[in-house]
């Protein structure tokens, strides 16, 4: 499907990550502030303290632009109100000639709730923090300075120099030409998620790359659910593919766009071939838009400790089997049993005997030691169909996938994934959206 991309080389596992390129633009930014630093010496009008700059800078390196632009205007708004209360202090106290430190800081002390009060009716709560740093900065250290307003200048100009530049060193791109036209499809396990490695890299470079107008998306054998959780962070625009492509999923939206079910005689005849086997399965069931998940009576630890795990998560709906429909209406998406491996083969066996191309059955092992799933699905209800119509819903030319089965996907990872996964779907991004043909 697509086209084919060899890059899987394997790597060792890193036990640290390296050094991104947020750290490396902070150290840019922090010298360019000492660097300007510098060259205001050379200047008859004053040369302020770098080290004001160089905080605003560093505040202002952040992972997206919007987030940058939001803390320059945080720190922008809270230099300003509290560089001017700090003036109007010291302008107060020059005129009183106090003399005694203690009266200096507590009234500094009283001054900071107007300050706060400020930010407050200025609807400007996060520069708060500023605001008063700013505003102490002037009146503990600077009342008794010959001249302290030289200094307040210098506060405000040093601060806006950092920001400027935080800005500027964080929005810095190289003019690279994404890839707009095909549609990227990767999995999670062992793919985007790697077992003992942040997934903080992979989630803000992704998000980079849909800004960007990639058109990337998830499948998966797990639910909305798990995948939720799994992807908290990444803004996903597309729907993903879930539960082994029974399903295309709307993220955004939070609502089912395709589903494929059972046959309501298939369904009800895998369940009794799953009992008379002596094992459980959980139902799941669409319900207008909402997934339930009917449960019976648990055979097994395992059973019962995913249903504990998994009860009150918010994306999850478990109902008792005694209040379920159990009608030509019901619409089944498929069955899942979780047991030992011998008893999973077992019912594997005698539902391919006795359905044959009637189910679709799928076995992989779970986070439980020594039990297994076995899913039970319609025989279209497959990740290929489905795929298909994300990519019509996508208007992608082609279709990319990322998997760590040989022989199955475009792009084979064998590394573990993770961060690995992400720098090769840059990679490719990259070469597509310039002038790659294979």
């Amino acid at each position: 499907m697509g086209r084919r991309f060899n890059i899987g080389v394997n790597t060792l596992k890193h036990t640290f990550p390296p050094i991104g390129a947020r750290i490396i633009k902070s150290a840019i930014a922090v010298a360019l502030c000492m660097l300007i630093y510098y060259l205001r010496t050379l200047l008859p009008v004053g040369n302020g303290i770098p080290f004001y700059g160089a905080l605003a800078a560093l505040w202002c390196m952040q992972q997206y632009n919007d987030t940058t632009k939001t803390n320059a205007v945080q720190r922008s708004v809270g230099t300003l109100i509290g560089a001017a209360y700090g003036l109007v202090f010291l302008l107060l106290f020059k005129l009183i000639d106090v003399t005694i430190p203690m009266i200096v800081y507590i009234s500094a002390s009283a001054v900071i709730i107007p300050v706060i009060y400020t930010t407050v009716v200025l609807n400007k709560r996060n520069a708060s923090f500023f605001s008063c740093v700013v505003f102490l900065s002037i009146a503990l250290t600077h009342s008794f300075d010959s001249n302290p307003y030289i200094f307040v200048l210098n506060r405000v100009i040093d601060t806006f120099i950092g920001i400027i530049i935080g800005v500027t060193v964080n929005d810095f791109r190289l003019p690279i030409k994404h890839d707009t036209d095909n549609l990227y499809v990767s999995g999670i396990d062992d793919v985007l998620v790697s077992a003992g490695h942040s997934a903080a890299y992979s989630k803000v470079e992704l998000n980079r790359l849909i800004r960007s107008g990639v058109k990337f998306t998830i499948s998966t054998v797990r639910t909305p659910a798990v995948l939720m959780d799994i992807m908290k962070g990444v803004e996903l625009q597309l729907p993903v593919i879930v539960m082994d492509g029974a399903a295309l999923y709307d993220v955004k939206e939070k609502q089912y766009l395709e589903t494929v079910y059972l046959p309501t005689d298939v369904s009800s005849e895998a369940e009794k071939i799953i009992a008379e086997c002596g094992l459980h399965c959980f139902v799941n069931v669409m319900l207008d838009s909402t997934l339930l998940i009917y449960y019976g009576e648990f055979r097994n630890s395992a059973e019962q400790e995913l249903f504990e795990s998994f009860r009150h998560s918010p994306y999850r709906n478990y109902i008792s089997s005694e209040y379920r429909r159990n009608d030509d209406t019901e619409r089944v998406l498929y069955l899942t049993v979780l047991a030992d491996r011998m008893r999973v083969f077992t019912v594997e066996g005698r539902l391919r005997k006795q359905l044959g191309e009637r189910v679709r059955i799928s076995i992989s092992e779970s986070e439980f030691e020594c039990f297994m799933y076995l899913k039970v699905f319609s025989p279209q209800a497959s990740k290929q169909n489905m795929m298909k119509k994300l990519r019509e819903y996508a208007n992608a030319e082609d279709v990319i996938t990322f998997g760590s089965i040989k022989g199955q996907y475009d792009v084979y990872i064998n590394d573990g994934g993770g961060n690995g996964t992400v720098k090769r779907l840059k990679k490719i991004c990259h070469i597509n959206g310039l002038d790659f043909k294979e």
